[in-house]
């Protein structure tokens, strides 16, 4: 609403000292309630290496496109819409045979040098699988992820990417195959299953618990506020904080 105005000409109603302490009576109410910010259900390493042992030796091209596709989304941190958006085009290959990606652009990037992301070995061998079993290797124009039909071909789309909610399925089929639902608790009636967001959630709680800096987590996931790195991996660094580190001297 505040940008609106802006763009308007007008002045925000934010500004007004009334409407910043009527928000900030309504925020405090609703933590004081108990609401929570939400958070997808973060998808893992593990959850992947999961599904790939099942998946990779599927007959199925949908399989093998959702297995290529979930790679893809782990271990770029892409956003869905921006993963559906990538062109067979988009590909190179490094001295090692291993994938580059091209991605044009992003929700926080946009540069004409666009943003280059790599695959490691496993995730660039699924990748170029589907590629080959689909027959899509030969097809520079089209996305990479397109639709396959149930006579089990994929198709070659050049126009229209995969919609969000197809997109939100391959989540929702993976979920189905190695979900773990004992171990959810809904949040705001929203998360009961992964969900387009879970790759970049699970793969910035994974790099957390493995040492990496915020900087560093920021800049794979194309993150402009700490913040919002933050409030995914609050979990992991729970025990990290300084009055933890000087109660150990006398546990």
């Amino acid at each position: 609403i505040s940008m609106l105005h802006r763009n308007a000409g007008l002045i925000p109603p934010n500004v007004s000292p009334q409407v910043f302490r009527a928000v900030k009576k309504i925020n405090r109410t609703a933590v004081i309630a108990g609401e929570r910010a939400g958070q997808a259900i973060p998808f893992r390493l593990q959850n992947l290496l999961s599904l790939d042992a099942c998946w990779s030796v599927s007959d199925r091209l949908q399989q093998r496109r959702d297995l290529a596709f979930l790679h893809v989304a782990y271990a770029t941190l892409l956003r869905i819409s921006e993963l559906g958006r990538l062109r067979v085009r988009d590909i190179s290959r490094a001295a090692d045979g291993r994938v580059i990606l091209d991605v044009a652009w992003t929700k926080t990037i946009v540069m004409t040098g666009g943003l280059i992301k790599a695959l490691g070995d496993l995730s660039s061998q699924r990748l170029t699988e589907w590629l080959t079993l689909s027959g899509l290797a030969g097809e520079p124009d089209a996305f990479i992820f397109g639709p396959v039909h149930r006579s089990n071909r994929a198709v070659a789309a050049t126009e229209k990417p995969l919609s969000a909610r197809a997109l939100e399925d391959i989540f929702a089929r993976a979920w189905l195959e190695a979900g773990d639902a004992g171990s959810v608790r809904p949040n705001k009636n929203r998360y009961r299953a992964w969900s387009g967001h879970s790759a970049r959630v699970g793969a910035a709680i994974d790099m957390a618990t493995k040492k990496y800096s915020t900087a560093q987590i920021m800049q794979e996931g194309t993150w402009k506020k700490p913040e919002t790195v933050m409030r995914y991996i609050r979990h992991v660094d729970a025990h990290a904080g300084a009055m933890i580190d000087l109660m150990k001297q006398f546990d």
